[in-house]
């Protein structure tokens, strides 16, 4: 492993090392790992304050996605917990409104919650301390409160200006949404007590399933208490592939998680781990990955009840090996697609002194999700139903209780059978390019966790449907050297360059394997705190 002098030092911890979207998460995480528990109970405790100091990415009203790998079973797993369309969620209901797509907030926009699922379902599973202990730190700063960032300043103000619940639930209660402002939640804080002692009748029934439903109904919208009575969590196989001597595991669908195997499959025959290409080189290849991928993720990926997303076949060597002989062809194709909306979403990563791991991501999808808050509960509800299309002759066509295709996605990384690395970053169409380049840092450039994650990022433009088109761009941050612009511009690409820190917020756990300990990275582009002890 190569170490660097970064802007934050890797962090290092012989025990564990919880990696997340806010310093008082990490805590949390750490505390519990500190009282015996093993790293889900920890990425649980984490998750239950990211819902209360993130809301406008993450929480009740949302979903998520983990991949869990435990030592006594040698397996990793994968939880899907992504929510359904609803059941009078048509095509025919939104065409027959005028529509010619789901909005992309208000009630309309609204799929089934699925994190509560996801989160009992994790604890039921796997958790070693009880569901009060472990959102205790949550519970704690729901109602007392806590400082709030610049950031979530700005987005209250930027959203608040705009949309009446934003306003009425954050902006005014706070007065000037400022740095250090003190945001007390009362009502989420009843929530995930709530949740804390009935379980899944604390949210998908009785009051507060009756505040969403009732929420929705007078907003315009469609979700009905009949939609929350089905469990909407499920244990899948995770996919896997290898790239070059490290075994990669990934989100099945209806993650877009085979899009990370697919690029590092295409470009596993070129050579960017032994010196002999140029930056330039090695970007234009990535780059060329990254297209043939996304065509792949728009031609195929949905929910496997509905269709085949024909993963098999993607993620293979032959597939790629297809896909790596149309690199002039599509490099020299202008592609004009429509790129996703910007997500607000938020990933953590926990490890312990077992060796356990695990890889989760939750999130409300768009800032604030819909814009809808459910009565004076503070849930915040996602805005998923919009990444739907309404062409029903294409994937991902809008289908009463279908899951729409999903831009969160997780990894993991096994050397020799043991857990590398755990990692993910939130960014919507940009979480597999960070993904992508982030297990080229580790693997290809040997570097460790916190150099990785603080490595200059290019991110390429358009994504995925169903949002505005978008010309082709390769937006490119400061940090990388004239010779690599300049080289990218006569390969034909039209760079960008942009603010030092703008893609993504990955959080990267590495086992040093030489001296045992854990490695803690996370980014300094949004708020990101890693601990370990």
């Amino acid at each position: 492993m190569n170490f660097t002098k970064a802007a934050r030092p890797a962090l290092m911890g012989r025990n564990g090392m919880v990696s997340s979207g806010h310093a008082l998460a990490s805590l949390a995480g750490v505390k519990v790992l500190q009282e015996g528990g093993n790293a889900v109970d920890a990425a649980l405790a984490a998750a239950f304050v990211m819902a209360v100091v993130k809301p406008e990415a993450s929480g009740p009203g949302g979903d998520l996605f983990a991949l869990v790998y435990m030592k006594k079973t040698g397996k990793v797993e994968a939880l899907n917990s992504s929510g359904p369309a609803p059941a009078k969620a048509s095509i025919d209901y939104f065409l027959e409104r005028g529509l010619n797509g789901v909005p992309t907030s208000g009630a309309l926009s609204v799929a089934v919650p699925g994190a509560v699922d996801g989160w009992l379902e994790l604890h039921k599973k796997y958790g070693t301390k009880d569901l009060p202990r472990l959102m205790a730190d949550a519970l704690r700063i729901a109602r007392e409160g806590f400082p709030i960032s610049l950031e979530f300043a700005e987005a209250i103000d930027e959203f608040g200006a705009e949309f009446p619940w934003v306003d009425r639930c954050f902006r005014k209660p706070l007065g000037a949404p400022g740095p250090g402002k003190l945001l007390v939640q009362k009502g989420l804080g009843e929530v995930l007590d709530k949740i804390a002692v009935k379980g899944r009748d604390g949210f998908y029934s009785g009051e507060v399933a009756e505040k969403i439903c009732a929420t929705i109904k007078a907003e315009g919208g469609i979700l009905a208490q009949e939609d929350l009575q089905p469990v909407v969590c499920q244990w899948l196989s995770p996919l896997s592939s290898t790239y070059r001597d490290t075994l990669v595991y990934e989100q099945p669908p209806v993650s877009q998680g085979f899009m990370v195997l697919e690029m590092l499959n295409i470009a596993e025959a070129w050579p960017f781990h032994d010196g002999s290409m140029s930056r330039a080189d090695m970007i234009h290849y990535q780059v060329a990955a990254k297209k043939l991928a996304f065509e792949d993720r728009i031609r195929y990926l949905e929910d496997p009840k509905f269709g085949d997303p024909k993963i098999a076949m993607l993620i293979s060597k032959e597939h790629a090996a297809k896909r790596r002989a149309l690199v002039g062809e599509i490099m020299n194709r202008p592609q004009t697609a429509a790129a996703n909306q910007s997500s607000d979403t938020t990933y953590l990563c926990a490890t312990d002194r077992d060796g356990n791991a695990i890889s989760f991501i939750q999130s409300v999808f768009a800032a604030f999700g819909s814009r809808v808050i459910a009565g004076d509960t503070g849930v915040i509800l996602n805005n998923r139903l919009c990444s739907f299309g309404l062409d029903p002759s294409k994937a991902n066509a809008l289908k009463p209780g279908k899951r729409p295709a999903h831009t969160l996605n997780t990894y993991m990384l096994f050397k020799d059978g043991e857990v590398f690395s755990v990692g993910g970053s939130p960014g919507a169409d940009e979480q597999p390019q960070t993904n992508f380049q982030i297990i080229h840092d580790l693997v290809d450039l040997q570097m460790d966790p916190q150099s990785a994650v603080e490595a200059p990022r290019w991110s390429h433009q358009p994504g995925t449907p169903p949002r505005d088109q978008l010309p082709e761009a390769l937006r490119m941050e400061e940090g990388f050297d004239s010779a690599t612009f300049d080289g990218l511009r006569k390969k034909g690409h039209e760079v960008a360059v942009v603010d030092r820190w703008s893609f993504g917020s990955a959080k990267v756990i590495v086992r040093d394997r030489e001296n045992g300990c854990w490695l803690g990275g996370a980014d300094p582009r949004r708020v990101a705190y890693a601990l370990g002890y």
